[in-house]
């Protein structure tokens, strides 16, 4: 049976819709006009960026969780918690794992200058899809020709305009469904490979592009792990689950930190390099095979963590509250002058709006959208 969605849950389905909503309409659009100005504005362009940067920064988040790491992230913990640019990589058991990875993107002080890697569908969701545009986060098409350019076009983008962002990527694909699963289990029989209960076979493609593009500008890579303590067992997180109250009781999440060097076995032989999506390939299989190994060890024997485990960021847990008291009471003060605003303007703020979301939805479908027209 399906969970019910609470009053809570509706009460929280609508403060996100409206914080999400006033932010694009009255944060993010002007913004974007800003950015888009022509090249004889450059001075205010340059403005414009910053300011840019600093709205999408007024995220809404706070999911508590528990970070755990191996030796060599303890030992880089104040590099990690400073925000050093960094490629995550993490199994992907439910569709809002991104979503409940934020509030260790804000102990990273990366929350503000991510790009998630996901599906090109969720980029045309009316407010959320929109806002993600702004935020040019990587949408992939599962059509590998146009997934390969859009990715040398992007990446290098990214790379010069914001040297310092990092990114997450969910090597699997897709979420640990059933459906997912059973596909999952007809792939390994097909190929001969042991069936894996816990995670998926990863897709290497995409990450094998990726990386060498992005590798100058990378200190390290994150191999990130995700272990749900469940509201009741096997019940998978999902956006009804979070709707109906049944929020995980604890998310673990334990990062390895692996050294750009030391990704993908590199000779640092160029007349070795012809071979290397292969050994970034092999790389990442051997790093889910193991991690199976470890979500294993977590669903089997009782919630064991991984041998070594150390908390991180422990002394941030005193702040955290804090910090997330002080951004939900900016949303309510914001949706509630938006509130106000729209009550003035009447049907003219009314139209004004829905001509903004029309144009936004248009320009999806039958341009290149808000994160095109940044890239081009």
């Amino acid at each position: 049976m399906a969970p019910q969605v609470t009053p809570a849950g509706a009460a929280f389905l609508a403060t996100i819709v409206l914080a999400g909503w006033s932010g694009v309409l009255l944060l993010l659009s002007p913004a974007f006009v800003l950015l888009v100005l022509p090249p004889l504005a450059e001075p205010l362009r340059s403005h414009a960026r910053a300011l840019y940067r600093r709205v999408t920064r007024l995220k809404l988040f706070g999911l508590q969780v528990r970070v755990w790491g191996d030796a060599a992230a303890k030992a880089h913990e104040p590099a990690m918690a400073a925000g050093e640019s960094a490629l995550w990589f993490a199994n992907h058991r439910t569709r809002i794992d991104w979503m409940l990875l934020w509030s260790v993107l804000l102990r990273t002080r990366t929350l503000d200058r991510v790009r998630i890697v996901l599906k090109a569908p969720l980029r045309a969701l009316p407010v959320f899809g929109w806002a993600m545009q702004h935020f040019v986060f990587v949408f992939l098409q599962r059509k590998w020709a146009d997934d390969q350019r859009n990715l040398a076009t992007l990446l290098p983008f990214l790379a010069r305009t914001e040297p310092e962002t990092s990114y997450l990527l969910f090597p699997e694909g897709t979420d640990l469904s059933p459906a997912n699963a059973a596909k999952n289990a007809a792939f390994a029989e097909t190929r001969g490979l042991a069936p894996r209960r816990h995670s998926l076979y990863p897709r290497t493609t995409g990450w094998a592009f990726m990386f060498p593009l992005l590798r100058a500008n990378l200190r390290a890579v994150y191999d990130v792990t995700l272990f749900y303590v469940d509201h009741a067992a096997g019940e998978r997180p999902s956006e009804l689950a979070l709707l109906a109250g049944r929020t995980p009781r604890t998310l673990h999440v334990y990062i390895e930190r692996v050294a750009i060097d030391d990704v993908g076995g590199r000779s640092g032989d160029k007349a070795d390099d012809d071979d290397e999506a292969a050994r970034l390939a092999a790389w990442m299989e051997a790093r889910f095979a193991r991690k199976e190994t470890l979500l294993q060890a977590f669903y089997e024997d009782g919630g064991r963590l991984p041998e070594g485990a150390q908390p991180l960021f422990a002394e941030q847990e005193s702040t955290m509250t804090a910090q997330f008291a002080l951004i939900a009471a900016f949303w309510v003060v914001w949706v509630a002058l938006a509130a106000q605003l729209g009550w003035a303007l009447g049907w003219f703020g009314f139209l004004g709006a829905g001509g903004v979301a029309l144009a936004y939805a248009l320009s999806t479908a039958f341009t290149v959208g808000v994160d095109g027209f940044q890239v081009a």
